[in-house]
C-alpha cells in the first residue's frame, strides 16, 4: 500500500500546521520508495478552505469582491508555507477552496483520489475553531480514506520514537489496520507493535457467591486461557508477516479497554496509533463512538483511523 495522494487541511493556525511535517515525511518517504518519480508520483496537497462571506451575501458585487480577497489572502498564506518547506521527492501543491470547511475537505478528497488525510484536531479560522466536535469530526466520519488526527493536547510528534501501535481484537475488521500500518512503518522506518487487550475477571468475594465458594482459581484459569488464545492469535499474524520491525504483546485489564490502550501508549512511548474504526470484541464492538474515539481523545500521540468499508 502506497499513500500517493496526501492532503493536509490548513486554516492559518500554528496548531493546524503541526500536521505539515509528518505529512511531508510520509510523502517524501513514499516518493522515495517509488523511486523519486514525478508526474503521476506522490503528491502532498496543502488545502486552505475559505468560508463563505455570509454578511455581504445580499450584495453580489461586494460578496464576490470579499470572496476574491479572502481567496487571495489564503493563497498568499499557502505560498508562504510552501516556500519554507524543504525540497524532497514528493510533489507539493497548494489549493484554495471556498465553502463549508468540512464538506469542502471531504469533497476534495473524493474528487482527487486522496488516500490519506493528516490534520490537527482543531485550529483557528477567524473567530471560530476547528473543534474535534466540528470540522475534524465530520472529516473523520465522512472522508473516503484513512485519516490521521493530531489532537491539540498531543505532545509526542509522529515518528518521533519510531513506534506504531496497532490494537487488535481478533476480528477481520480490526485487522484492516495491519497493512496500512506496516506500509507506513516501512516507509518511515518505524517498528510496529500489535496489541491485544484481554479483559480479565474481577475475583468475586466468597460471601457473594451462591455457595460461598472461592472463585479465584477458576477466574485465573479463564483469564490465562484468554491470554493464551490472544497470544496464539498474534503469533499467527506475526508468522504470516516476517518482519524484523514487527512485535506483539498481550495485556490484561479488568477495566476499560480504551484506557488500557492509552496507558500502553504512554508506557511504551508510542508515537502513532493505527486502528480501524470498529471491530468485534466478545459480544460488543469497537465502535467509532467507543474504543476508537476514547483512544483518539485520550492518547498522547496521533491516531490514524482506517475506515470500515461499511461506514
Amino acid at each position: 500500500m502506497i499513500y500517493k495522494h496526501i492532503l493536509v487541511p490548513l486554516d492559518g493556525s500554528e496548531l493546524a500546521e503541526k500536521a505539515i511535517q509528518p505529512a511531508l515525511r510520509v510523502a517524501n518517504s513514499m516518493a522515495e520508495r517509488e523511486g523519486g518519480k514525478t508526474g503521476d508520483g506522490v503528491r502532498l496537497v496543502l488545502l486552505r478552505v475559505v468560508s463563505p462571506v455570509m454578511l455581504v451575501a445580499a450584495d453580489p458585487l461586494l460578496y464576490d469582491e470579499m470572496t476574491r480577497l479572502n481567496i487571495d489572502e489564503a493563497q498568499a498564506y499557502l505560498n508562504t508555507v510552501l516556500i519554507a518547506l524543504p525540497a524532497g521527492d514528493a510533489q507539493i501543491e497548494t489549493r484554495v477552496l471556498s465553502g463549508p470547511p468540512a464538506d469542502s475537505i471531504v469533497l476534495f478528497a473524493e474528487d482527487n483520489q486522496v488516500d490519506l488525510i493528516i490534520m490537527s484536531s482543531h485550529g483557528r479560522t477567524g473567530s471560530s475553531r476547528w473543534v474535534y466536535g466540528s470540522v475534524a469530526e465530520k472529516v473523520l466520519h465522512h472522508a473516503p480514506c484513512a485519516t490521521v488526527i493530531i489532537r491539540s493536547h498531543v505532545s509526542i510528534e509522529m515518528f518521533q520514537n519510531r513506534k506504531i501501535l496497532v490494537p487488535l481484537d481478533g476480528s477481520p475488521l480490526a485487522e484492516r489496520a495491519l497493512e496500512p500500518a506496516l506500509s507506513l512503518a516501512k516507509a518511515v522506518d518505524s517498528d510496529v507493535i500489535l496489541l491485544r487487550v484481554v479483559t480479565g475477571r474481577d475475583v468475586v468475594p466468597e460471601a457473594l457467591t451462591p455457595t460461598g465458594d472461592n472463585l479465584d482459581p477458576e477466574t485465573n484459569e479463564l483469564t490465562a486461557s484468554e491470554r493464551d488464545e490472544a497470544e496464539a492469535y498474534l503469533q499467527s499474524i506475526f508468522r504470516d508477516r516476517p518482519n524484523q520491525h514487527l512485535f506483539f504483546d498481550v495485556q490484561t485489564t479488568t477495566g476499560d479497554i480504551a484506557e488500557a490502550i492509552v496507558a500502553y501508549v504512554e508506557k511504551h512511548h508510542v508515537d502513532l496509533i493505527v486502528m480501524s474504526s470498529h471491530g468485534r470484541s466478545g459480544l460488543g464492538r469497537w465502535l467509532h463512538g467507543s474504543v476508537a474515539e476514547k483512544v483518539l481523545r485520550g492518547a498522547d500521540c496521533a491516531t490514524m483511523i482506517i475506515r470500515s468499508p461499511r461506514e
